[in-house]
Order: C-alpha cells, then sequence, then structure tokens
C-alpha cells in the first residue's frame, strides 16, 4: 500500500469549500442526468475527501465525525446531491471499519480506494443462516450514490433469530463486488435530492459468508469498553460510539449546508431584484426579517450538530458511554437540525416571490433538495420526538434503531 499523505483536517474543509464553485455550475447537471458526474467524483476523490473516516490501516485518515460533517456542510453550499452522496459514501468507510478484519481485508485490499452505498430500507427482505454464512434476498430502496461506487450493504433480518420477543435480529451484510450477484433498479424520479441516484437494489439468495456480515444490535452494545470485531484494530474513538447514535448525524449537513448556500444566493439576487414597481426588495423590512431568521435557524442548525458531536467525541475519548437521555437528545437534535434547515429555506423561497420558481433557479433547487432530504426517517420529528420522550423520561425506548 502506498504511503499515506497526511492532511490537516483545516486543509480537507477547504478542499471542500474551493469545490462550490464548480458544483454550483454543475448543480442543474446533476440533477437532470439523477447521478453525480465522473468529473465531481474524481474531485472528491482527489481531494482525499473520501478518506477522512476510513481506517488507517486500509489507507484512510481516521479522523473525527465532526471533519465529514464540516466538509458536506462545505460541498452542500454548492450541491445537496453532491453533499449528500459525499457524507453518506464517507460514513460508509467508517462502517466497513466495524466489519471482521477479514472482509475489511477483502474489500481494500485489492484497492483501497473502494466506495460502497447502503439500502437498508427493504421493501421486503430476508437472510436464511447457511454453513458458514447466509443466503440473503430482498428489495431494498434509496442506495444513495450507487451509481458511483464499487459495492453496497443491505440491512436484513436473520429467519429464526429474535433479539426480543417477536423482534428479529437484523444483520448488515456487505455484498460481493461482482455486481452480476445484484441488479439495480433505476426507479428514481423525485422531486429534491434527484442528484444522489438512490436506486433500488435487488437480490436472490445471494451467499454471504459469517465475516461479511454485522449485527445491528451487537453494533449498539453499551457494555464497558466494547469495541467490535474489526473495530478493535483501529484507533478512532468513534468505533467506541453507538452506531445507532452518529448515523443519524449523517442526514442534516448537507440540508444544512444547501440551506445555507440558499441564503448566499438570496443575498446575492437581493442587490439588484425589484418588485413590479421598481422598488429594491433588499429595502423592505419583511425581506430584512426574513434573511435574519432564515439565518438564525441555519446557525441553529449547525451549533446543534457540532455540540453534539462534541459530546460524543469527549465521552469516547474518556471510554465513557453516553447516557441513554443523551443519545435521545443526539437523535433529537440530528431531526431537529433538518427540520431548521427546512424551515429556513422555505421562508428565502417564500420571499423569492414569482422569479424565483424556475425550476433551474438555485434556491428552488435547494427547496426541493432540502425538502426531499427532510422526509429522511432520520429527520423524522414524530420518530425523534418519540425517542426522545421515552429516553428522558426513563421509560424503555422501543425503537430498535436506537
Amino acid at each position: 500500500m502506498a504511503e499515506i499523505q497526511e492532511v490537516s483536517d483545516t486543509e480537507l474543509i477547504a478542499r471542500a469549500r474551493s469545490m462550490v464553485p464548480k458544483l454550483r455550475e454543475r448543480a442543474a447537471d446533476v440533477e437532470r442526468e439523477s447521478r453525480l458526474s465522473d468529473e465531481t467524483m474524481a474531485e472528491l476523490r482527489a481531494a482525499d475527501l473520501f478518506r477522512t473516516l476510513q481506517p488507517r490501516a486500509f489507507g484512510g485518515l481516521e479522523r473525527d465525525f465532526g471533519t465529514m460533517v464540516e466538509i458536506a456542510l462545505e460541498l452542500g453550499r454548492g450541491c445537496a446531491s453532491t453533499a449528500w452522496v459525499y457524507q453518506n459514501l464517507a460514513m460508509h468507510q467508517l462502517l466497513i471499519g466495524f466489519f471482521p478484519r477479514r472482509a475489511q481485508e477483502e474489500f481494500w485490499g485489492p484497492d483501497p480506494t473502494r466506495l460502497i452505498s447502503t439500502a437498508w430500507a427493504a421493501t421486503h427482505s430476508t437472510a436464511r443462516p447457511v454453513d458458514g454464512g447466509y443466503l440473503v434476498s430482498g428489495h431494498w430502496e434509496f442506495a444513495s450514490g450507487i451509481l458511483n461506487d464499487e459495492g453496497v450493504s443491505v440491512m436484513a433480518p436473520v429467519e429464526g433469530r429474535e433479539i426480543a420477543p417477536g423482534v428479529a435480529e437484523r444483520r448488515f451484510f456487505l455484498l460481493e463486488e461482482d455486481r452480476n450477484d445484484y441488479e439495480i433498479k433505476k426507479v428514481w424520479d423525485v422531486i429534491g435530492l434527484r442528484g444522489t441516484g438512490s436506486e433500488d437494489v435487488v437480490c436472490d439468495e445471494i451467499f454471504i459468508p459469517e465475516h461479511r456480515s454485522l449485527s445491528t444490535v451487537k453494533s449498539n452494545m453499551h457494555g464497558e469498553k466494547v469495541v467490535l470485531q474489526g473495530a478493535a484494530v483501529h484507533d478512532s474513538t468513534f468505533y467506541r460510539v453507538p452506531l445507532w447514535s452518529w448515523f443519524p448525524m449523517t442526514i442534516p449537513p448537507a440540508l444544512i449546508g444547501a440551506a445555507q448556500g440558499g441564503l448566499e444566493h438570496m443575498i446575492e439576487l437581493l442587490e439588484d431584484r425589484t418588485d413590479l414597481f421598481g422598488n429594491r426588495l433588499a429595502g423592505r423590512e419583511g425581506v430584512k426579517r426574513r434573511l435574519a431568521e432564515a439565518s438564525g435557524k441555519i446557525d441553529a442548525a449547525r451549533l446543534l450538530l457540532r455540540r453534539d458531536l462534541s459530546e460524543m467525541a469527549e465521552l469516547a475519548n474518556r471510554w465513557e458511554l453516553p447516557s441513554i437521555e443523551r443519545r435521545g437528545v443526539w437523535r433529537r437534535d440530528a431531526s431537529y437540525s433538518a427540520i431548521l434547515a427546512f424551515e429556513a429555506v422555505g421562508m428565502l423561497f417564500y420571499r423569492g416571490g414569482a422569479h424565483g420558481i424556475g425550476t433551474d433557479d438555485a434556491l428552488a433547487r435547494a427547496y426541493r433538495d432540502i425538502g426531499a432530504g427532510a422526509t429522511h426517517v432520520s429527520a423524522d420529528f414524530d420518530v425523534a420526538g418519540e425517542i426522545y420522550g421515552e429516553a428522558v423520561q426513563g421509560l424503555p425506548v422501543r425503537n430498535p434503531n436506537f
């Protein structure tokens, strides 16, 4: 393996920031093509951005989860779809690090630049235990970035295994890189985040060896000083954080970044935009108030994420496990920050007037993209609110993805 070229967090974030002008120029094409361009993917790789969370043992930089979030916040200013694909594929580099070392060696050994998408939302899926592994079948939706990567992880319940009465054990499965084993169904026809190419994945009784699977329960354990399987060989403290605590944190950054990009676009438009009677919109009191409130919501959303990620890092560094209540707060904040971003861009879109409803308008695109992203289950405040309400009151948290 080639020697790892070190780069600071500050430099990684600066590289992402420098891409924003190009991403803005390409945003309309990304939306039309329903995927990121090869050029954009090459630039993300060349900037080492996908290496941020990748284990150092396999050519990555193994940095703090918060660094990845800051990168996505910057990319989102230019293109929400690009930021969404980036934050998901980058996060999956951390996920692979939880698998047994053998699986990591098989995936990254031939090429340490490999990336995977994930498809966990299933219309139906099952994993049947057999000698040495599982036969996995199913139809999964929302595999963001699958047209731009080299593999996919799916999630399925295991036949005959329960973690509680009526609750099946679920496992992550790392499919082989041979795409003949599964089918990508191109069904992604949506109003927002079109460029993510979040297509469906279908397979029928693919054999997955045991070492290429990972229990979603064990990866969320609360035991003392727990590091799991392959994670035991890596230094990153985020392997000490329960998976379902940081998974939801992957969703808001692209949306918050896109809201910031929408705000910047709106301010630029106001320099010369007038109403039908020639009056400058920038001088209106309502416009000033909308700018203030929208920017406040965006700042609040960023601060929530940064605070929670800082807490996660501090606890992990001290080998302290987060309380159920703190994890409930983190889940609440992941959802609420996405809501704040959507509220902010909605205010700006409304104030943009009839001249801002064109399909190629940057603010209209941000409104569509953030609205689409806010439908993600991690942004569903009804779900997050229920989790928080149970956690803060000391009640059993019933959601299995917690």
